[in-house]
């Protein structure tokens, strides 16, 4: 064990507690009554000096598993045990350490999945200072909004195929130092060479101590969808608690022990989302192999059925492509036993198709302002497709009427979902005022998400409260029409919005993108037609356009806004 090792481990078997919960939570919450006594009332954390420890621990016990496997059955595939990937995280700690990275300071990385990424993650984390991850997808504005408004990102670890961005933003932005991951071709000499400054790094990293409950290890700017991203800062607390917050929760102990360095997760979710990273913490703290590649939905069937991972997450949008190749019906996807969907539901007619091969879709909920994880469908729960499960471990949840939060609704009606638990974030960064926005008294946290809870303990989101469509006096989330509309044999995707009208408040106006095989063949009027006879009549769209594509969001949810603002401009053009 080498010396930074020390006092940085934990032993997963102390981690149970099963004799009390957690103070904030309430043990008459009805869900309690279907949680098994092999379950934890409540976890034991470990007194650790960083998220970082997450890696040492799995590094020692676990050294020559295999940690990454990039691109596999490809020239571009690399694999690391999990001592190389320590190796690699200490010399990215010594490299960015030696630069001036340290504990107040924040690092961009904008790079596609990648091990360099990896790499990054967890050498920023043991400098002290905050990962500040960005989508590949993004442009200058969002870049440069993300890099000044946080004020302490002076550096930047960014992909050469995206270098052009970067080179675009600085002209405005100061970036004192620009480090650059090599493509195909040799980094410009007025960058810094990735892979020359970690090669000749020390595989030692820096000697710190910080306050893990204080101290920021993630700035996650948020989509967007509803303006400029705001930075949600999250600890080391924070993340660390999460991670065995859902972990513990899947499984009775001999179970979550047993996959320990036994398991593999196919990762296809973009790392610089909350979601994506929340996995790279918890798959390297069970010691799973992380089989990443570029999500392609017939090569990740074909590498599901060779590799037999044991794990994927994603979006809907995820499992609705993975379903639609013709291969599909015959690729043996029979291993993987723990699939999650999240982030928005997940139609029912697309769970059907995994149902039909015997594997199942379980949809969780979480948001990147709690870490992100909240509720779960473990193995052990009654599943239901239409669920996103109950509250894990220490999280206490409740749905409240969105006029007054100190009310709790009835079973079984909708109202604004809150959050407490030790995975909430910090706050928004330098907003204090949209903190103290959506952070209550008692550490409630509001979601802005509708949902209700039924007399299981079973929650439902049932939209975001900025999307209901308001139609003569009724109340319509977008998912309840686009859940029919999936079921019409001649839609691939869809998005329902409201259009503003002087009679009748709102009238919806359904987006839906066609099957290659039905264009041409069918018609908008057919499928109001069609709709009128599935749906209330309350529910049906008075409009219907066919578009080429849904607009989704980087990590894959629908962007119904975008579809309201072109839809009012075409209006107001008329």
């Amino acid at each position: 064990m080498t010396e930074e090792n020390n006092g940085c481990e934990y032993d997963h078997e102390k981690l149970y507690n099963f004799d009390n919960y957690a103070p904030w939570v309430r043990p008459d919450r009805l869900w309690f009554k279907n949680i098994p006594d092999f379950i934890p009332k409540s976890i034991n954390y470990p007194k650790l000096k960083g998220l970082w420890c997450l890696l040492k621990t799995t590094a020692k016990k676990f050294p020559y598993n295999c940690a990454i496997l990039y691109e596999p059955d490809s020239p571009l595939e690399r694999k690391y045990m999990y001592m190389e990937f320590d190796h690699w995280a200490n010399k990215c700690a010594n490299m960015l350490y030696n630069l001036g990275v340290k504990e107040g300071k924040g690092v961009l990385v904008f790079t596609p999945n990648n091990p360099e990424f990896m790499f990054s993650l967890f050498g920023i984390l043991q400098t002290g200072a905050a990962i500040v991850p960005c989508n590949p997808l993004l442009k200058k504005k969002e870049v440069s909004h993300i890099i000044s408004n946080s004020e302490i990102t002076d550096t930047v670890i960014v992909h050469q195929s995206l270098l052009s961005t970067i080179k675009r933003v600085r002209k405005s932005i100061s970036i004192p130092n620009i480090i650059v991951i090599p493509g195909d071709k040799e980094v410009d000499p007025e960058f810094m060479d990735f892979n020359k400054l970690i090669n000749e790094a020390e595989p030692k990293p820096p000697k710190i101590s910080i306050d893990v409950n204080k101290t920021i290890a993630a700035l996650m700017y948020t989509g967007g969808t509803t303006g400029l991203p705001k930075g949600v800062m999250l600890t080391h607390d924070n993340l660390i608690k999460n991670t065995f917050q859902a972990g513990l929760f899947l499984y009775d102990k001999p179970k979550t022990l047993d996959l320990l360095g036994t398991s593999a997760n196919l990762a296809v979710l973009p790392l610089c989302h909350i979601f994506g990273l929340y996995l790279s913490f918890a798959t390297t703290a069970s010691a799973y192999l992380n089989i990443m590649m570029k999500f392609d939905p017939a090569r990740a069937l074909q590498v599901i059925e060779k590799y037999k991972p044991f794990m994927i997450s994603g979006v809907p949008t995820h499992f609705q492509l993975l379903s639609t190749p013709p291969e599909f019906k015959d690729r043996d996807i029979s291993s993987l036993k723990l699939i999650t969907s999240a982030g928005a539901a997940l139609a029912p007619a697309i769970a059907k198709k995994y149902e039909a091969k015997d594997v199942v879709v379980k949809m969780g909920y979480g948001l990147t302002e709690c870490s992100p994880a909240t509720h779960l469908q473990p193995e052990w729960l009654k599943y239901n497709s239409e669920s996103i499960g109950v509250p894990i471990l220490d999280t206490d949840a409740k749905i409240v009427d969105p006029t007054n939060y100190e009310r709790e609704t009835e079973i079984g009606q909708a109202g604004e979902l809150l959050i407490r638990g030790p995975q909430t974030m910090k706050g928004y960064w330098r907003n204090e005022e949209a903190t103290k926005s959506v952070i209550l008294k008692d550490g409630w946290l509001r979601t802005g998400d509708i949902a209700r809870m039924d007399e299981n303990g079973y929650f439902y989101i049932v939209g975001r409260s900025k999307e209901q469509i308001k139609y003569k006096g009724y109340r319509i989330l977008p998912f309840e029409v686009e859940t029919t509309l999936f079921e019409h044999p001649a839609v691939a995707d869809c998005a329902v919005i409201g259009i503003p009208d002087e009679n009748v408040g709102e009238i919806i106006r359904a987006f839906i993108k066609l099957k290659p095989e039905f264009k041409g063949k069918i018609t908008e009027q057919e499928i109001i037609e069609w709709a009128k006879e599935n749906m209330a009549g309350y529910k049906w769209p008075r409009q219907v356009e066919f578009i080429s594509s849904i607009p989704k969001s980087p990590v894959g949810k629908t962007l119904r806004r975008g579809l309201r603002e072109k839809a009012l401009k075409e209006i107001s053009k008329q």
